[in-house]
């Protein structure tokens, strides 16, 4: 793990960001913000990089956080959907 990535890893565990992780989940009262099922995750609106993990405007600042669930959480960052399979190759199957 480079010098970077570390950074955020660190950061994912401060007692900052559990803190506000917490006020997110409370704030939204637990629901997704996109599709009103269960809230799973809080996403950062503003990708958290290692050039604005130390910026609390970005990092911990509720406006830029966002509570959602798993799938909708994938969406946001273009990972796999539910349902999704891919080939032996790794390309997706339509």
């Amino acid at each position: 793990m480079g010098r970077k990535h570390i950074l955020i890893h660190r950061f994912y565990r401060s007692d900052e960001w559990k803190a506000a992780r917490i006020i997110k989940i409370a704030s939204a009262g637990g629901l997704c913000e996109e599709c009103g099922a269960v809230g799973e995750e809080v996403h950062h609106k503003i990708r958290l990089t290692p050039e604005n993990v130390t910026d609390i405007n970005v990092s911990i600042n509720q406006e830029n956080l966002m509570l959602l669930c798993k799938e909708c959480h994938n969406k946001e960052h273009g990972r796999f959907e539910k349902g999704q399979q891919f080939d032996k190759e790794g390309n997706l199957l339509k």
